[in-house]
């Protein structure tokens, strides 16, 4: 798992790099540069002309170390300063008499250039943006010139991913050591164009208090299998799904359980999606229940099978719902819930507080504002703070499921970075569903599900996108690319 850190937490390592590691901050400074300055060599031909916009903070003195390498390499550069240059900071300063004795002169006005270097403030910015910064950007932001954004677009907050009144629209955004909130978070993360984080000497910095998010690298943490075992190994997954009237929510989560190696599969679903749940996915026990001839104990023998439980896509709400998801919370075995099962539980105050370590709760801005009874508006301002609040009071993990999916545990908080927006489609919870309950079922370490399983999600997304189109893919698509997903074929 890597890092994502909030303005704050980034200024800390950087007082520890300098202060207590002993790596002057100039030389941190040089590094950012010269990052910034060989994306630029890679992408762009040495006749493009380049203006660095810079501020009188650090933020700025990379800038201008910035134009003075360009120059230094026969681009065309100039810099145009903002602010009062008599309040800059030492290492801006620096940088300055740097360039002017390399006759690299500031200029007063906005130059008619190729490229924009955006350097006019870094991830401490916390107000409001206005007056001639304002100006600056929205005049940027106009023009034709492409734009790199040093460390995170001007005006974006770097721990929230708020826009601060007017921010730079950038093609790339070159950030150091660590994905900051302010990349990930939407609508930050709209603005940054392609992130690249550049590592310019930082330690790896393992802090529990640290968001993270998973890479690649972390599916070496999903269990493989063994040679000498059979079908009970991975897991007895039950998936209670479906309704009267909706039968293909219990066949995608169930389908993707099977995708992600679960052992077995029964679905416990509404007498009606028999036949079809039979025709689609023969490999699936199946047991069944009708509203007005509810028997509790055909569901406590399911529960007395399995080993996890996935409860709520496509369920309905009322009173067998109700006594259904009772039923699970009270068997205290591993369960992920749901859609339905999570708005069921938001109607009755004494459920919720049969929640407990073992389950997962995997909401979208609409049942989490159920379950709150907080506006979504005001959940989506905020993801991490409600997604740690409901962790904190319940102690059940939540995925609050959004373009960014947060989630929260005991161990942590963490941000889905894969995925896009073609999975804004119907069904693909379903199959996140199944795909985190297979997980555990399979024995994967159950603080690790949430941030392995919405990986693999996004990542089969990804990988169904580039097969057809953001616009046409289904949920059938994502759960056709999880083989790959898993095996790390992308």
């Amino acid at each position: 798992m890597k890092n994502i850190l909030t303005s704050s937490e980034m200024k800390k390592v950087d007082t520890e790099t300098i202060e207590r590691i002993g790596i002057p901050g100039i030389v941190l400074m040089e590094r950012a540069a010269l990052s910034v300055t060989s994306l630029i060599m890679e992408n762009e031909p040495v006749t493009k002309t380049v203006q660095v916009i810079a501020g009188v903070g650090n933020n700025g003195a990379d800038g201008l170390a910035i134009c003075r390498m360009l120059h230094l390499k026969g681009y065309n550069t100039c810099t145009c300063v903002i602010g009062d240059i008599n309040k800059a900071t030492e290492d801006f300063k620096t940088q300055l008499r740097i360039n002017e004795n390399l006759g690299i002169s500031i200029v007063e006005d906005f130059a008619d250039c190729d490229i924009f270097v955006d350097a006019i403030f870094g991830v401490g910015l916390s107000r409001k943006v206005e007056g001639k910064y304002k100006d600056a950007i929205e005049y940027i932001n106009n023009q034709r010139a492409k734009v790199y954004a040093v460390d995170i677009p001007s005006g974006i907050d770097g721990s929230t991913g708020e826009v601060l009144g007017v921010a730079i629209k950038a093609d790339y955004t070159v950030t150091f050591g660590f994905h900051k909130v302010g990349t990930v978070l939407y609508p930050g993360a709209d603005y940054c164009g392609k992130v690249i984080v550049s590592d310019i000497g930082y330690e790896s910095w393992e802090n529990s208090d640290f968001i993270k998010y998973a890479t690649r690298e972390d599916l070496k943490y999903l269990p493989r299998r063994i040679n000498y075992s059979y079908k009970g190994n991975y897991g007895k997954v039950l998936i209670i799904a479906g309704s009267k009237e909706i039968s293909g929510a219990a066949a995608l989560s169930a389908l993707a359980a099977f995708k992600t190696g679960a052992g077995m599969v029964r679905i416990f679903t509404h007498e009606n999606n028999r036949n079809i749940l039979g025709k689609l996915l023969p490999e699936a026990m199946i047991n069944t229940y009708t509203i007005d001839k509810f028997d509790i104990k055909s569901l406590q023998a399911a529960i007395k099978w399995c080993d996890v439980i996935a409860v709520g896509p496509g369920m309905g709400t009322g009173e067998v719902q109700t006594e259904i998801v009772n039923e699970v919370l009270e068997s205290k075995i591993p369960t992920v819930i749901d859609a339905d099962g999570i708005n069921t539980i938001s109607r009755h105050n004494e459920i919720k507080e049969k929640l407990h370590d073992k389950v997962i709760l995997t909401p979208h801005l609409g049942e989490m504002s159920r379950f709150l009874a907080v506006p979504a508006k005001e959940i989506a301002q905020d993801l991490i703070k409600y997604t740690r609040k409901v962790n904190y009071k319940y102690g059940a993990t939540v995925v609050l499921k959004d373009a960014r999916t947060v989630m929260a545990n005991k161990k942590g908080t963490y941000i889905n970075l894969t995925g896009n927006s073609g999975m804004a489609t119907a069904g693909s919870g379903d199959v996140l569903t199944g795909i985190m309950v297979a997980l555990l079922g399979t024995k994967t370490d159950f603080e690790k599900v949430p941030a392995l399983a919405t990986f693999l999600h996004g990542v089969a997304g990804d990988l169904a996108a580039m097969e057809s189109s953001k616009e046409s893919m289904m949920a059938g698509d994502i759960c056709n690319n999880i083989t790959k997903a898993y095996n790390g074929d992308f």
